[in-house]
Order: structure tokens, then C-alpha cells, then sequence
């Protein structure tokens, strides 16, 4: 199972991010400045973007599953338990309870960042996909529930590709950084 992205380029008006990667099973950390293109590079990993030119080629592995930055973007469902549902996720997953994600009919509008981050967190921890995409996953979280999430990453089967500012959190892997308009090892 493997992500080869074979001479890249996202484009954005004047932006332009140049990527030649391979991304196989185990955790991948990409940092980098405010406005380099973690997110521009997370949405077209997960297929939501399209890239300039170059292939990105997904092998061996299911649709990657991406937790965007801000969890109010991705809410679609009118209360907790239809967002669980929404996910394809059932409320008695293991993830609920650790990440104290309370399952309730609660408008997911309702709750606080953090408590929202925590039930997204949950529903794509409990989908279990090959591929998962978390941009900024331990922005408006607790050390608690960053403990928790490091572990479950950690111990998750399959490729993790995350893109964080917070790098002291994020269990040791293969570390990128995007700089100058290019991903390189970092």
C-alpha cells in the first residue's frame, strides 16, 4: 500500500507546491509555514483537489479519508448521532468513549471546538481507512485528548499522513517539510 505523487505541482493564482513523494503504511508528519500548502497538499491527497500536473497515484489502498482543519466544515449531519451515522461509524466504537465524545442528539453546532474536533476525530478513527489525511489534528484539543491521539495514531494500521504545526505530538515517523514551494525529507 503505497501514495507515489510522481512530479506534482498544485497551483493556486501565484502559489505553486512541487511534490515528488512516496507515502507507504506507518506515519508521515508534514510541517511547514502558515500558507505553504499543507492543506492545498491534504485536499488533494484525499482526491477533494486536482493537481496541476504530474500523477498521483493511490496503490493497493482504499479512498483516502481526510479530517480537515477546521471539524465545522465537514458537519453533515443535524445532530451527534447523525453525524456518527453520517461517517458510517456506530456510536459504541471504542473511539467515541476515548476521545469522550458524548453520543447524543446535540446540534454538533452546538458544541465547543475542541468537543467537535474530538467527534470527528472519533468518526474517522472509528471508519478505519487505509489512507487517513489529518490537517492540524491536535489544533483546539487538551493534552489529553493529544495523548489519546497520538496514541491512536501510533497504533493505527495503514498510512498517516499528518500535516501539523504541533510537531512535539506527533509519534516519530517520516517527517517532511514544505519550504520554498517544494516538499523535501525533512
Amino acid at each position: 500500500m503505497r501514495i507515489i505523487l510522481d512530479s506534482v505541482l498544485l497551483r493556486a493564482g501565484d502559489f505553486t507546491l512541487s511534490v515528488n513523494a512516496i507515502f507507504e503504511e506507518g506515519v508521515h508528519l508534514i510541517s511547514g509555514r502558515t500558507g505553504s500548502g499543507k492543506s492545498s497538499l491534504a485536499s488533494s491527497l484525499a482526491g477533494l483537489n486536482s493537481v496541476s500536473t504530474g500523477n498521483l497515484i493511490l496503490e493497493g489502498c482504499g479512498s483516502p479519508v481526510l479530517l480537515m482543519q477546521f471539524p465545522e466544515y465537514q458537519v453533515t449531519g443535524s445532530s451527534v448521532i447523525r453525524e456518527i451515522s453520517s461517517w458510517g461509524s456506530l456510536p459504541d466504537d471504542i473511539s467515541f468513549s476515548l476521545f469522550g465524545a458524548d453520543v447524543n442528539d446535540r446540534d454538533p453546532f452546538t458544541l465547543s471546538r475542541g468537543e467537535l474536533k474530538r467527534l470527528m476525530l472519533a468518526c474517522v478513527f472509528a471508519k478505519r481507512p487505509d489512507v487517513l489525511i489529518l490537517d492540524e489534528p491536535y489544533a483546539s484539543l487538551d493534552s489529553s485528548a493529544k495523548e489519546i491521539l497520538t496514541t491512536l495514531i501510533e497504533n493505527r494500521p495503514g498510512i498517516t499522513i499528518v500535516f501539523s504545526h504541533e510537531t512535539e505530538y506527533v509519534p516519530f515517523g517520516l517527517r517532511w517539510k514544505i519550504a520554498d514551494g517544494v516538499l523535501h525529507r525533512a
